[in-house]
C-alpha cells in the first residue's frame, strides 16, 4: 500500500471508531462530557479524512493534534489519577504512522500536559503516568520506542528511494549510452556503406571493361599488376564478357607499370580463363620499349595474338567476315 492509501484507511478506521464510541457513550451516560467531544471528534475526523482524500496532506498532522487534546481531554478520571490506561498510547501511535519521531515525542509531551493540568493543585499535579519512577522509566520506553522505529523505518524507506533513484540514473545513463552506441553504429554502417561504395568505384576504374563494338571488349590494364588486381580483373572480364556475349577481348597494356615475367603470368590465366567461355583474346599496347625489356627478361605471350593498337585486333576480328560479304 502507498503512504496515502494508509492514512486514508486509518482516518477512515478513526471516523468508524469515534461513531462507535460515541453510540457507546449515548448508550452508557449521555451527560458525559465525553459525548459531545466524540460528536466534535466525530466531525473533525470526517473533515479531515475529506481534506486528505481533496490532496490537503497537513490533514494528517492536524489529525495527531485532534486526536491529542481529544484523548487527553476524553480520558476519565480515573485513569488520570490513580488507575494507568493504554488509550494514553493512542495519539503516539497515531502519530508513529501519520507524522514521525517529532510528532510522536509532541504528542507525548501534549497529552502529559493536558493530564498534568486534568490532575490539578489538588494532586500536586501528579498523573498516574508521571508519579512514580517506574511507570515514568516504562512510558518513556514505550515513546522512545516508537520513535526509533519509526526513525529505522524512515532511514530505510530513504534508502531504498536513494538505491531506486540512483538505479533510475544509471538506467538513464545507460539508455543514453546504448543510444549513443546505436548512433555510432549506425554512422559507421552507412561509413562502412560508403567507403564499400567507393572501394567498388576504384575497382571499376581499376579494371575497366570497354565495349568498343558489338562482340568486342576493350580492357585496358592501368598501373601495377598484382594478385589482388589479377583476381578482380578476371573476374570482371569473365563477367562481362559472358553477360554480353563477347567474341573478342582485347587486353591493352599500354598503361601497365610492370609487366614482369609474374605480371605476364598473370595476364596468362586471365586469357586463359576468357578461352574456356569462348573468347578470342588479343594483347596490345606492347611499345618497343617495352617490346625490348620483355625480350631482355625472356617474357613472351606465347600462344596470344599480339597488335600494336586494339584497332588492329577489331581489323583483324572483322577480316574474316569483310571477306565473305
Amino acid at each position: 500500500m502507498t503512504r496515502r492509501q494508509v492514512v486514508l484507511a486509518l482516518l477512515t478506521l478513526q471516523l468508524i471508531g469515534t461513531i462507535l464510541l460515541v453510540i457507546g457513550q449515548a448508550i452508557r451516560d449521555i451527560n458525559s462530557i465525553i459525548f459531545p467531544l466524540g460528536i466534535a471528534t466525530t466531525f473533525i475526523i470526517a473533515g479531515l479524512l475529506w481534506a486528505y482524500w481533496r490532496g490537503w496532506e497537513q490533514a494528517s498532522i492536524v489529525d495527531i493534534i485532534i486526536v491529542t487534546i481529544a484523548v487527553g481531554i476524553g480520558t476519565p478520571d480515573w485513569l488520570v489519577r490513580p488507575h494507568q490506561g493504554l488509550i494514553v498510547l493512542v495519539p503516539m501511535a497515531l502519530a508513529q504512522i501519520l507524522g514521525g519521531p517529532r510528532w510522536i515525542l509532541i504528542s507525548t509531551v501534549g497529552l502529559l500536559a493536558i493530564l498534568t493540568v486534568r490532575a490539578g493543585p489538588e494532586a500536586g499535579y501528579i498523573t498516574a503516568y508521571t508519579g512514580d519512577l517506574r511507570t515514568i522509566t516504562i512510558f518513556g520506553f514505550i515513546v522512545l520506542s516508537m520513535a526509533l522505529s519509526r526513525i529505522i523505518a524512515d532511514n530505510a524507506i530513504r534508502h531504498a528511494t536513494e538505491q531506486t533513484q540512483r538505479a533510475e540514473e544509471a538506467r538513464a545513463r545507460a539508455d543514453a549510452q546504448a543510444k549513443i552506441l546505436e548512433e555510432q553504429t549506425q554512422a559507421l554502417q552507412e561509413q562502412n556503406r560508403r567507403q564499400q561504395q567507393l572501394l567498388d568505384l576504384v575497382t571499376q576504374l581499376e579494371t575497366p571493361a570497354i565495349a568498343l563494338t558489338e562482340g568486342v571488349l576493350l580492357a585496358p590494364v592501368v598501373g601495377p599488376i598484382d594478385d589482388r588486381r589479377a583476381e578482380t580483373f578476371v573476374r570482371r572480364l569473365l563477367e562481362t564478357a559472358s553477360a554480353q556475349h563477347i567474341h573478342l577481348v582485347v587486353i591493352d597494356i599500354a598503361g601497365a607499370s610492370n609487366v614482369d615475367k609474374r605480371a605476364t603470368a598473370l595476364l596468362g590465366r586471365a586469357v586463359q580463363a576468357l578461352r574456356l567461355i569462348g573468347c578470342q583474346v588479343a594483347i596490345s599496347g606492347i611499345s618497343a620499349e617495352l617490346a625490348r625489356t620483355l625480350v631482355a627478361s625472356g617474357v613472351s605471350f606465347d600462344g596470344v595474338p599480339t597488335v600494336r593498337t586494339p584497332r588492329e585486333a577489331i581489323e583483324a576480328y572483322q577480316a574474316p567476315y569483310r571477306a565473305d560479304i
